[in-house]
């Protein structure tokens, strides 16, 4: 896990660091190991959680982290309370396993058993389990599909958004995802009565984009689209339509353009929901020229919705070059 030091204006103070601090060793498998500092020991307790939370979390984008190499055995004051102030996540099942307190100076290491899902759930469940009922848009995923098969049997899992985090939740159980666990809940969907297909499976910045719409009967269409961190947003609402079409049209005024800002490569789910009567989509912002924020993270929102409505999804690429 690499690591940077946050450079401020400010006169920053340093102190001489524990020998063990940013040195402790890892048991193995999934563990995670992080680091606090401050001279309140909550706040180093919380630099420490956060530490690790950056290092599993889709939605923690803070570039502020503590420097797993100090300088000349001495580290910033500070760091931990940056990480505090800047990224708001919280983590459950940290152990903190090494606390000290040198020249007024909390120092804090803790870790975390960031295990694959299904070998954390594994773990934490009762064995008298019985097939449960699944959301009708998760079963088809690779993720839930997976579990089912490592735990051997068809739970009711909820994907819920809490602490800032993405966590995957039976009953009293929450499991913190990363991305590739979300990725994992991205998937092609069929439906008899409609389909959504784009003109392409991977994009590159600039191309086009625009869909094929098949459906049976009239109804309203609506279509909407989940970034690879979660959020959504509403490119079609509730277009009352007698036939199959292509969105947008050749004549339409509007082009959809592939923009990649993360410079890596991402994937997005689109969605298309065929209704008898115009649905509400309150819970969901359109899509304009501004980038969704923090607000739109409904992933969740959208799978619940989706149990009760006759829906199709197609999932693209977007490469980073």
């Amino acid at each position: 896990m690499k690591k940077i030091f946050l450079i401020l204006l400010a006169p920053i103070l340093l102190f001489a660091t524990p020998s063990w601090f940013f040195h402790l060793k890892h048991d193995g498998g999934g563990e995670i190991i992080g680091y606090g500092m401050d001279e309140d020991l909550k706040k180093a307790k919380q630099g420490a959680i956060l530490d690790i939370t950056n290092s599993i979390s889709v939605s923690v984008s803070s570039s502020i982290d503590i420097s797993s190499s100090d300088i000349g055995g001495r580290a910033k004051q500070d760091s931990s309370m940056n990480l505090h102030t800047v990224s708001k996540a919280v983590l459950s099942g940290v152990e903190f396993i090494k606390i000290e307190n040198e020249d007024g100076m909390w120092y804090v290491g803790a870790k975390y058993d960031n295990s694959p899902l299904d070998v954390k759930l594994k773990k934490l469940l009762p064995k008298n389990l019985k097939d449960e009922k699944q959301n009708a848009y998760l079963k088809h995923t690779w993720g839930i599909q997976k579990l089912n098969s490592k735990i051997g049997k068809k739970l009711n899992y909820e994907l819920v958004r809490k602490n800032n985090l993405w966590q995957l939740e039976y009953k009293e159980f929450l499991i913190p995802m990363n991305q590739e666990d979300l990725y994992k809940l991205f998937a092609d969907v069929k439906n008899k009565k409609i389909s959504i297909k784009a003109n392409k499976k991977i994009y590159k910045e600039n191309d086009e984009m625009y869909f094929y719409i098949k459906h049976k009967k009239m109804g309203y269409i609506s279509i909407l689209y989940v970034e690879h961190n979660g959020k959504v947003g509403i490119l079609l609402a509730n277009k009352k339509s007698y036939k199959s079409f292509r969105y947008p049209d050749k004549k339409s005024e509007d082009i959809f353009r592939i923009a990649n800002p993360y410079k890596k490569t991402i994937k997005e789910l689109y969605v298309a929901i065929h209704s008898t009567r115009p649905i509400n989509l309150y819970e969901f912002e359109n899509v304009s020229e501004n980038t969704l924020d923090e607000s739109n993270y409904n992933f969740h929102k959208l799978i619940t919705r989706l149990d009760k409505l006759n829906f199709c999804t197609f999932v693209i690429k977007i490469s980073e070059h």
